[in-house]
C-alpha cells in the first residue's frame, strides 16, 4: 500500500484567505447594532455616550440606560402637565405695568334717578278707565282690578306719559360744576329712559355712535333736551379709544384732572311733597356710574344719596383690556368677546350690560308679546308690556337673573375691552345758612328747613393722576410652550437641589440657570454620581481582572521556558509521518481552527526558548575559552618553576 504524505498548510491557506473575505463583506457593511453605538457616541443628548462605550462595563451601561429612561420619563410627564395647561388654560390677566393717563379714560357717565317715579301733581289728573291710567299701573308697578286686557300698549303713548309726568332733568339739578366751570345743566345732562322711569344722565355717548338703527326707537327723548348745544358729539369705544382728540367743547369728556375741584359737583332737587311712587321706601336719590357707552340698570345696581347730605365719591376707574394674541383664543376659553365678533342688533358697542339689555327683551318679546319701555326696541310699533303682563316677564326676568337656570339664560361675555367704576362714597349733614360756606353752589338757597328736606349736594372726582388697567394675554404662547421643554427637563434638578441646599421652591429657577450658563442637567448629576461612587468601583475590579489576567500570563511563559530549558542540549529528531491508505494519523484528529491557534502559541514558546538556548551557549563557550587558558597559564608557570624546559614531557593531571 503506498504511503500518502498530505500537505498540511493548504487547508490552513484556504481557511485564511476565507476569513478574509468574510472580514472583508462585514466591514462594507454596517449593521444596525454598529450604527445605534455610532449615534450613541456621536449624539448632543446626555447620558447616551455612555451606553455606546464598549469600553465600560455592562453594570455601567446599564446604570446609564436605566436612568436615561427614567429621566425620560420625567421630561415626558412634566411635557404633558404644560401642554395641558396650554389647552386648558390660555389665558392670563395680569395688571398693565404701563400705566393709562386719565386724560385717556372717559370721565364716568352719571346716571342720576328721583326716587319718586311719577310727580303726584300729574298722577292726580289721570282719570280713571283710561291709557294713562294703565301706563300708570306699569310704572308704579300698581296692581288693581282694572281690567287690562284689551289694552294695547304704544311707545309713543308711554313716552308721552312719561315726559309729562315725572320730574324733568331742569328740576331735578339745580346748579351744575364740571372742571372749576360752572355749566348749565341742562346743556351737560339729557334725559334717559331707565328701569327707574326718567331720569338723567351726564357724559354718555351720542345716540349717533351708541345705536346702530338711527330710525329704531330711543331710550333718549330728545324733546326734553341734549347735550347737542355747544358740545359736539366725537366717537369713544373702549377698544380703541377716542376717535379725535377730545376737547373741552366734546362730550364724553375726558377727566379734567384729580381732586374735587377737577370733578363735576351738582345739586340735586328731590321735591318730597310731591313723591306719589317709589322704588324704595326712603326719599333721595338713585345714582349710578357706568360707561359712557353703556344703558345703565338703575333698579339691581345704583347707589343712595340721601336728602340733606353733603356727598363725596371717589371714583377709581377699573380697565379692562386684551393682547392681540388672545384673538386666535376660542372665546370659550378666553372668555371676552372683542369688538369686531359682536352681533348686537340694537347697540353699536358691545358691552356685556348692552348685550345682556338686548337678550332680555329678545326673550319677553318671544315669551310674553312685548317688550318693557326702557328695553331696546328695534321698531316703533313694538307692544309695550302692562300689568296684565307682569307675571309673564317677571318669570323671563327672574330665570334670567337665577344664575342656575340653564333653559332660559342671556349667555353674554364681556368684553375684551371694557372700563368700569368703582365709587367710594362719603356722606355728612347738609347745613345751610348757619354759617359762612365756601360753595358757590348753595348762594341761592337760604331755606335750611327745605335743604334738609330736599336737597343734596354731591362731588364726583377722582384722586389719581394714572391707572393701570387688567390686561388679558397668552398664559402660554406656542413659544413659551416649546421654551418649557427645557425647564420642565430641569425642573427635577431643581427640586433635588433645593432639596440638598434647602432652599425655599421659590428659589426652584436655580435649575434654569444652572442649565442656561452650563449645560447643566439630570443627565450631568448623574454623570457626576457615576464618576464619584460607580466609576472608581468598576475601574478598580476591572484592573483586578487585568492583573490576574497578566500574572497568568507570565507564569506560563515562564513555565514553558523552564520546559525548555530542560529540553536544551536535546535535539527534536525529525521524523516523517507516514500514512497508509485507510488508517487516520493522529495529526488529522484535530481540527483546523484548533490547531491553528496551538501553533501559535508553541511558535511563541519556541521562539523564547531558541533565544535562551543561544544566550546560554554562548556564556558556555566563553566560560570553556577562559578555563582553557587559565590551565594553560598555571602549566607553563609549572614548568619554569622547575628551572628546566621540559619538551615532550605531559602532565597527565593538567591534560
Amino acid at each position: 500500500m503506498a504511503p500518502v504524505f498530505p500537505l498540511h498548510r493548504l487547508p490552513h491557506v484556504a481557511f485564511d484567505k476565507e476569513q478574509r473575505i468574510k472580514a472583508a463583506i462585514n466591514r462594507e457593511r454596517v449593521s444596525f447594532t454598529e450604527n445605534l453605538r455610532e449615534y450613541c457616541l456621536n449624539t448632543t443628548i446626555h447620558g447616551l455616550k455612555y451606553i455606546g462605550t464598549v469600553s465600560l462595563t455592562l453594570c455601567e451601561r446599564a446604570y446609564f440606560f436605566l436612568t436615561f429612561l427614567v429621566v425620560t420619563a420625567c421630561s415626558i410627564y412634566f411635557i404633558s402637565n404644560v401642554y395641558i395647561k396650554w389647552q386648558s388654560s390660555p389665558i392670563i390677566i395680569a395688571l398693565n405695568p404701563i400705566a393709562t393717563h386719565i386724560r385717556d379714560i372717559p370721565f364716568p357717565a352719571v346716571t342720576i334717578c328721583n326716587m319718586n317715579q311719577m310727580r303726584r301733581e300729574a298722577a292726580e289728573r289721570i282719570e280713571q278707565n283710561t291709557l294713562e291710567e294703565t301706563v300708570l299701573q306699569s310704572i308704579c308697578s300698581i296692581d288693581d282690578d282694572f281690567n287690562d286686557t284689551q289694552y294695547e300698549g304704544n311707545w309713543s303713548a308711554v313716552k308721552r306719559m312719561l315726559l309729562s309726568a315725572t320730574q324733568p332733568c331742569s328740576a331735578l339739578l339745580k346748579a351744575c360744576r364740571y372742571a372749576k366751570q360752572p355749566e348749565r345743566c341742562s346743556e351737560i345732562f339729557q334725559s334717559i329712559f331707565t328701569d327707574e322711569g326718567l331720569c338723567c344722565t351726564f357724559n354718555t355717548l351720542d345716540t349717533v355712535y351708541m345705536f346702530r338703527n338711527a330710525t329704531a326707537p330711543s331710550i333718549f327723548p330728545t324733546e326734553a333736551g341734549s347735550s347737542s348745544g355747544r358740545f359736539r358729539p366725537i366717537l369713544w369705544t373702549p377698544e380703541n379709544g377716542y376717535a379725535e382728540e377730545p376737547s373741552n367743547a366734546s362730550y364724553p369728556r375726558f377727566i379734567a384732572g384729580p381732586g374735587v375741584a377737577m370733578g363735576l359737583a351738582m345739586v340735586l332737587d328731590a321735591n318730597a311733597s310731591d313723591y306719589f311712587c317709589s322704588s324704595t321706601s326712603s326719599v333721595g336719590f338713585k345714582i349710578i356710574f357706568h360707561s359712557p357707552s353703556e344703558t345703565p340698570k338703575i333698579t339691581d345696581y345704583a347707589q343712595y344719596i340721601p336728602v340733606g347730605t353733603e356727598n363725596r365719591i371717589i371714583i377709581t376707574p377699573k380697565i379692562n383690556d386684551a393682547t392681540d394674541q388672545i384673538r386666535k383664543v376660542a372665546q370659550a376659553q378666553r372668555q371676552c368677546v372683542f369688538a369686531s365678533e359682536a352681533n348686537l342688533s340694537y347697540y353699536s358697542v358691545y358691552s356685556r350690560n348692552n348685550c345682556e339689555l338686548e337678550c332680555e327683551a329678545k326673550l319677553i318679546l318671544e315669551n310674553c308679546g312685548c317688550v318693557l319701555y326702557y328695553l331696546p326696541k328695534l321698531y316703533e310699533d313694538t307692544k309695550i308690556c302692562s300689568r296684565a303682563n307682569a307675571r309673564c316677564y317677571e318669570q323671563i326676568r327672574n330665570s334670567i337673573a337665577f344664575s342656575a337656570n340653564t333653559s332660559i339664560s342671556c349667555s353674554c361675555l364681556p368684553g375684551c375691552f371694557e372700563i368700569s367704576y368703582v365709587p367710594d362714597l362719603t356722606t355728612a349733614e347738609l347745613q345751610v345758612g348757619r354759617f359762612a360756606i365756601r360753595e358757590t353752589l348753595l348762594d341761592n338757597v337760604k331755606d335750611e328747613v327745605y335743604a334738609k328736606q330736599n336737597l343734596a349736594l354731591v362731588y364726583i372726582f377722582v384722586k389719581d393722576m394714572y391707572y393701570r388697567s387688567f390686561t388679558k394675554g397668552e398664559l402660554v404662547g406656542f413659544t413659551d410652550f416649546l421654551c418649557n421643554f427645557y425647564s420642565s427637563l430641569v425642573s427635577v434638578l431643581a427640586l433635588l437641589i433645593c432639596f440638598l441646599s434647602f432652599l425655599p421652591l421659590s428659589q426652584a429657577n436655580v435649575g434654569g440657570l444652572l442649565g442656561l450658563f452650563l449645560g447643566f442637567s439630570i443627565i450631568s448629576l448623574i454623570e457626576v454620581i457615576y464618576f464619584v461612587t460607580l466609576r472608581p468601583y468598576c475601574a478598580k475590579r476591572k484592573q483586578q481582572r487585568i492583573n490576574r489576567k497578566e500574572q497568568n500570563v507570565e507564569a506560563n511563559h515562564l513555565t514553558a521556558a523552564r520546559n525548555e530549558l530542560l529540553w536544551f542540549g536535546s535535539k527534536p529528531f525529525n521524523t516523517t509521518a507516514i500514512q497508509f491508505l485507510g488508517r487516520p494519523t493522529d495529526a488529522e484528529r484535530y481540527d483546523a481552527h484548533d490547531y491553528h491557534l496551538q501553533t501559535g502559541r508553541n511558535a511563541m514558546v519556541k521562539e523564547f526558548a531558541t533565544k535562551l538556548k543561544h544566550l546560554v551557549h554562548s556564556r558556555l563557550q566563553q566560560a570553556n575559552g577562559w578555563v582553557r587558558n587559565t590551565f594553560r597559564s598555571r602549566r607553563t608557570q609549572l614548568g619554569r618553576g622547575f628551572g628546566q624546559e621540559r619538551t615532550g614531557t605531559s602532565y597527565p593531571f593538567y591534560d
